[in-house]
This record gives structure tokens, sequence and C-alpha cells, in this order.
């Protein structure tokens, strides 16, 4: 078949009005793909501020209850900017067996500190029980695993004996809850003022930055 210089006309401006509609296509297709981008990038940023606020305020709440918990109270005491609760349970020399006046301040204190996880679980990580002892060891074997054992012992005899009210099937706050020991005495404060008696203590942390971690992976 023989095209006349009419037909090559009206095809060269067929195929150009084809790309013009391809072009166009494209570039609307890049505008969508930037302004998907940028709402991305405006939602991930609204939902980490709004995450931070979040859990700033969570932090807030928490340490205005055990604040107030403490005060006029002589076996605790709250320090904001470590967010760690001191409770002094009077153990024994070498000893983590919990004392009849431990078990009466722990009935004091673990409904609350429960109700706290409970309601607040959200902002908080993980509760980390962790058991102290004084400058000396005269029990039998080495300073370093004796130390450590009973410090252990008296985080984890303190974890149970909160936690013992808890339902069975109460896991959610049960798993934020871990035990902790150390076998050396850390730098001494105002607090223990080089006491054994004060050394030898259990402190309550509140560990906000597992939850970070949870929520950003």
């Amino acid at each position: 078949m023989l095209f006349n210089a009419q037909d090559t006309e009206d095809s060269g401006l067929a195929i150009s009005d084809l790309m013009t509609a391809l072009t166009a296509v494209f570039l609307l297709g890049t505008l969508l793909a930037i302004e998907k981008r940028d709402l991305i990038s405006e939602y991930e940023a609204f939902n980490s501020t709004s995450f931070e606020n979040n859990l700033l305020n969570g932090k807030r709440r928490v340490g205005k209850l055990l604040e107030t918990m403490s005060n006029n109270k002589s076996k605790l005491h709250w320090d904001e900017s470590r967010h760690a609760l001191t409770v002094w349970l009077q153990f024994e020399k070498n000893d983590s067996k919990l004392t009849e006046s431990a078990k009466a301040t722990l009935n004091m204190l673990c409904p609350k500190l429960i109700s706290i996880v409970g309601n607040h679980g959200s902002s908080i990580g993980k509760v980390i029980i962790r058991g102290h002892t004084d400058r000396s060891w005269s029990g039998k074997g080495n300073d370093f695993v004796g130390n450590m054992r009973v410090s252990y012992e008296r985080a984890m005899n303190t974890t149970d004996y909160c936690l013992a009210s808890l339902p069975k099937k109460e896991v959610v706050i049960a798993s934020k809850f871990a035990a902790e020991g150390v076998s050396f005495l850390y730098a001494d404060s105002p607090l223990t003022k080089g006491q054994e008696n004060l050394q030898r203590r259990v402190e309550i942390l509140f560990d906000y930055t597992q939850q970070a971690r949870q929520v950003n992976d």
C-alpha cells in the first residue's frame, strides 16, 4: 500500500501525541511518588514525635506517683535522674531472706508498683529489681561470687514476693519485671553514707529505653 504525504504527516502527529501522553503519565507518576514519600516522612516524623511525647508524659506520671509514694517514708527514696526507687529491706549480713519487716514494706509497696506497671505499661520497657550488698563478704567462697549470688537472691526474692499476688494468666505485667544482682559495691552515695545496713538494699529501676527500642524496631 502506498502512503501519501498526508498519511505520513498524520502518522507523525500520532506518534508525537503518544510520546507527549507517555511523558505526562511519567511526570504524573513521579509527582505522585514524591508526594507519597513526603506524606510517609511527615507521618513517620509525627508518629515519632507523638511517641516521644507520650513516653515523656508517661515518665513524668510514673515519676510523680513514685515520688509521692516515697515522701515521708524513710525506707523508700525516689531518684528522678536515674528513674530508680531505692528500698531498704533490712537484709541480714550475707543473707537474702526477707525479714518480717521487709515483707511489711513490700506489702505496702508491691500492690502500688504492680498498679503503676499495669496502668503505664506502654511507657515502661522493664522494671529491673536490683539487689545490692555491703563492702564486705564473710561467707564461704570467693568474694565476687558470694556477693553476686546473695545480691541476685535478694532481687529474686523481692521479685517473687511482689509478683506472688498476680494471677497466673497475668503474664504481660509479670514479663516487665527482671531481677538483677551485682558483685561489687556501687560508688557510695548520700543515701548509703558508708553504712553497711544501708548498702544492703534493693533498687527498683524503670527502664524506658527498651520500650523505645521495641517501638522503633
